[in-house]
């Protein structure tokens, strides 16, 4: 065993070293020194078993890598680009430059926005879009991990200066005990939830140690700094600013976060004490007692000191010293990217709980933390390992329950996964029409220090003017509409300086001005509707919908999770209703419609059988067979008119095939 190990690791080693690419993320020689050591965990794991599957053939891998990288399968001509290149370093590369995608940020926000429970629609006093905004900002920076849970642990202030707030405004209806048992749950992978009210029935946990654990948080309050009748008043004027004769309307949407703003504020009192609940029945503690705040958990420093006591528990979540923390994360990366967890569930560990690799577990772990939890230096590391490429054999059966990475798990797409796939085939690449430019983020840092200043020059008139005429007035203030017109100016010059566009797209972004599907004008103003839930993108009439903002029923059908729990297992099991919404989706249709990007790129070709190929690299990733060709071209032997194409097209993406992640 020791010595084909010996030989194993060489032979990787040798493979490897020709090929090693300089990386933004990690150095190449960190690089392979991690994917040398997942690898050699799997195949010690694999003793006894008959047959361990081949690396994955370029085609299946491109497409593979689009789809778990950037969530979306890749253009024709992308995927062409690929196969195309004969560098023997190009998968590297290739990996390299999705995670530096706007793609990777899109598709992995779906991760975070499921974790962290980030609600699709906004409350009233609320715009979560600010809060998943800062998800996008932290991925397309690559915080850290730790310095990301962190600052969301430790947040206060207003949206405008602290948008990581958005953390505990998720749980503003109830209280920082749920904020706990989502934490608790989503970074340490532990349901202690069930101890609020009674000692746990399956676990160790005791009501006294979840109030302990609670205590923690407890101060945190979710609030609003303008009230209703103040937000009634400002509503009103900015009505009657629309009206005035000075009024242009040449300002982006931003103009919405200056003249409407969030109110939503957090702070932290830590003078306030939680204390037990009036019923409490067991002898450890009495009823209504202050709490005194404690760690609970075996591991990590708990010793760890804070300014106060909610930054302490933050600083001992987020210690090197708790291996837990990058353990339970690079285990719910490992699922996502290679469909079986090591341990399983994945938010349900227990002293007792079975893990399958447990050297693997902890190595996991190890290696996120050694990378200062760098998240795109550990895909990497994944990524590039033989374990993610190993070719999947429909003759191997795996079982979740003794799956030991001989080969590559059959996964269907999520629900995010074909939206945006579907929304590939009808636009093409959809990495230029997000707004994940750094200059955006510059650009909306501006912003939110002019909102500040306008809430800061404005309120005190608001306030007056709500204490003299009350919430309901029509009565305007000709001062308040003077302020709005200094700060329309201010936002004005702040749009021109950054170069933006009415759309709210950078101008000098010549590649989202890219032409797309034309809608009617009822479409255009029913998705200006819809924009409160982040889910348009608009280009001078004409949108784009981005999956990750938005779960519709389509999305809903097709698994989406409802956000209600800290969870990122996506159902992508297969029901009945999914094929008949396929079919009749308008979301399908549009693909197949003569002015989508797929079926105007595919006219292009003037051989049936280049068209044919076209189809088939776009929508499967795969040339076709002569089977495949023979049976098409069949098919347009009598009949070779574009709705016959249209048809076809249907056919093919309503195939298993199009659903499927090899």
């Amino acid at each position: 065993m020791k010595l084909k190990t010996i030989l194993l690791f060489c032979l990787t080693v040798t493979t490897l070293l020709p090929s090693l690419a300089a990386s933004r993320f990690i150095s190449d020689q960190e690089l392979w020194k991690h994917v040398v050591t997942i690898d050699r965990l799997a195949w010690q794991e694999r003793e006894g078993v008959k047959k361990i599957n081949k690396i994955v053939e370029d085609e299946t891998f491109v497409r593979r890598i689009y789809l778990d990288i950037t969530g979306k399968v890749p253009t024709y001509e992308q995927m062409l680009s690929f196969l195309k290149n004969k560098d023997i370093n190009k998968r590297e590369v290739l990996i390299e430059k999705l995670l530096d995608s706007p793609g990777y940020v899109s598709h992995f926000s779906n991760f975070w926005m499921d974790l962290l429970r980030t609600p699709y629609g906004d409350p009233e006093d609320f715009n979560h879009k600010e809060f998943s905004r800062y998800i996008e900002r932290f991925l397309t920076e690559n915080r850290p991990y730790d310095t990301i849970v962190y600052d969301m642990l430790t947040a206060k202030g207003s949206v405008q200066q602290n948008q990581a707030i958005g953390y505990y405004m998720r749980d503003e209806a109830t209280d920082p005990m749920d904020t706990l048992n989502a934490t608790v749950r989503a970074f340490l992978g532990t349901r202690i939830g069930c101890a609020q009210c009674h000692n746990h029935r399956f676990d160790k946990w005791t009501q006294k140690e979840f109030y302990e654990s609670a205590a923690h948080l407890w101060g945190v309050n979710c609030g609003s700094n303008i009230g209703n009748s103040e937000q009634d008043v400002m509503g009103t004027h900015h009505k009657a600013y629309q009206k005035d004769k000075r009024f242009k309307n040449d300002l982006s949407s931003y103009a919405n976060f200056l003249f409407r703003p969030s109110s939503a504020e957090v702070k932290f009192d830590a003078s306030k004490k939680l204390t037990y609940p009036d019923n409490y029945v067991y002898d450890n503690a009495k009823p209504k007692a202050p709490v005194d705040e404690r760690i609970v958990f075996d591991y990590g420093d708990s010793n760890v000191k804070g300014t106060d006591r909610r930054e302490a528990f933050a600083k001992w979540l987020t210690s090197k010293s708790n291996p837990m923390f990058a353990r339970i994360m690079t285990n719910r990366l490992w699922k996502r990217i290679m469909g079986v967890a090591i341990m399983e569930p994945i938010d349900d560990w227990k002293d007792n709980i079975i893990v399958q690799n447990p050297h693997l577990f902890t190595a996991l772990g190890d290696v996120f933390a050694s990378l200062n939890y760098d998240f795109k230096a550990f895909l990497s590391v994944i990524f590039n390992s033989e374990a993610y490429q190993l070719a999947y054999d429909t003759k191997n059966h795996f079982e979740n329950e003794d799956y030991k990475v001989q080969g590559a798990v059959l996964k269907r797409m999520s629900s995010t996964q074909i939206a945006d796939s579907l929304l590939t085939l009808q636009y093409g690449n959809l990495d230029p029409h997000s707004k994940l430019d750094p200059q955006y983020f510059e650009f909306e840092d501006k912003l939110n220090e002019l909102v500040q200043n306008y809430k800061k020059d404005v309120m005190p008139i608001v306030n007056a003017h709500v204490k003299k005429h009350g919430r309901d007035t029509e009565e305007i203030d000709p001062r308040i509409i003077d302020i709005m017109f200094t700060y329309s100016d201010k936002l004005r010059e702040l749009e021109q300086y950054y170069n933006i566009g009415q759309n709210g797209f950078l101008k000098s972004n010549a590649a989202a001005k890219v032409a797309l599907a034309t809608k009617s004008k009822s479409e255009t103003s029913m998705m200006m509707m819809e924009e409160k839930e982040g889910s348009m993108k608009q280009d001078n009439g004409k949108a784009v919908m981005r999956a990750n903002y938005k779960s519709g029923d389509f999305m809903n059908v097709f698994g989406a999770l409802d956000r209600s729990a800290p969870e990122t297992n996506v159902d992508t099991g297969a029901t009945m209703k999914q094929i008949l919404k396929m079919i009749n989706s308008e979301e399908c249709r549009n693909v197949a419609k003569k002015d989508s990007y797929l079926m105007t790129e595919m006219w292009k070709h003037e051989k049936t059988t280049e068209r044919i190929a076209y189809l088939y690299y776009s929508i499967y990733g795969r040339a076709p067979t002569q089977k495949d060709v023979s049976i098409a071209t069949n098919f347009f032997e009598k009949d070779d008119k574009p709705e016959r194409w249209s048809k076809y097209t249907l056919a093919l993406i309503n195939s298993p095939e199009f659903y499927f992640i090899k």
